[in-house]
């Protein structure tokens, strides 16, 4: 009797080991795999993060403006800085607007300008649009 139940918890002690060791080394999902919790325009952005609609972790997909662009990030206009997935093999636009997936990372403040900065983190181009007036010569404006 008490090598049946020796065996029983070797067994399930085992089965928990490899279960932890599985979670452990597992690669985590990329935000272009999760569902997004939210679908906003940059400018919607304060008004969500403030009703606690988006919290640090979620995945969200916002759409907006670029205002300013590096070669691993771009900021959108309403504060929205995106850092791009290393995973992401996409050309990211410079200038126009486009739609992010990207995990939100949470909300600071720029020390020098006072304004919110709102991180997100691990981005990935879901829809790249050009703004019209920068596919015009000079001659048509």
């Amino acid at each position: 009797m008490k090598k049946k139940i020796f065996q029983g918890i070797a067994v399930v002690v085992l089965a928990a080991v490899f279960f932890g060791l599985y979670e452990y080394f597992r690669t985590p999902q990329t935000a272009l795999e999760r569902e997004a919790s939210q679908i906003l325009d940059s400018q919607e952005l304060e008004m969500a993060v403030g009703m606690e609609n988006l919290i640090p972790g979620d995945v969200a997909e916002i759409s907006g403006e670029i205002i300013a662009s590096e070669s691993q990030s771009v900021e959108l206009i309403g504060g929205v800085i995106i850092t791009r997935s290393t995973e992401d093999q996409a050309k990211w636009p410079k200038a126009g607007s486009a739609t992010f997936k990207a995990k939100f990372d949470g909300v600071e403040e720029d020390e020098f300008f006072g304004e919110l900065l709102y991180r997100f983190s691990g981005g990935f181009l879901v829809k790249g649009l050009q703004s019209e007036n920068l596919n015009q010569s000079n001659s048509e404006e």
